[in-house]
């Protein structure tokens, strides 16, 4: 039986262990390549909403930037009022048909 020699000082500091290492497993949480897939139609729709309203965000942001630069102030506002009711738009599109099929 092999023994190890543990110094005091570091016993005493509780440094003589090695630190447990911990990993979650990454299908801990219930997610699945699978599952993601073939989702149903609710969640897709959940998604499209998500994806389309980040990339109306993103695109006009980038566009508003461009043609700031590019000294263009009457197509940055009119960038900058559309985009402001297409994301109005969506929320309140997106808040009636939650609310309709809440009520059906």
């Amino acid at each position: 039986m092999k023994v190890k020699t543990i110094n005091f000082r570091d016993f005493m500091e509780n440094k003589w262990r090695k630190p447990a290492v911990y990993s979650m497993p990454v299908y801990s949480f219930g997610f699945t390549w699978a599952s993601f897939f073939h989702m149903s139609p609710e969640m897709a729709g959940a998604y499209f909403l998500v994806s389309a309203v980040g990339l109306t965000a993103i695109l006009s942001n980038v566009l508003e930037n461009h043609f700031a630069s590019q000294g263009a102030a009457h197509i940055v506002d009119i960038i900058s009022k559309s985009a402001s009711v297409l994301l109005l738009t969506t929320f309140f599109t997106f808040i009636l048909l939650f609310l309709w099929r809440l009520a059906a």
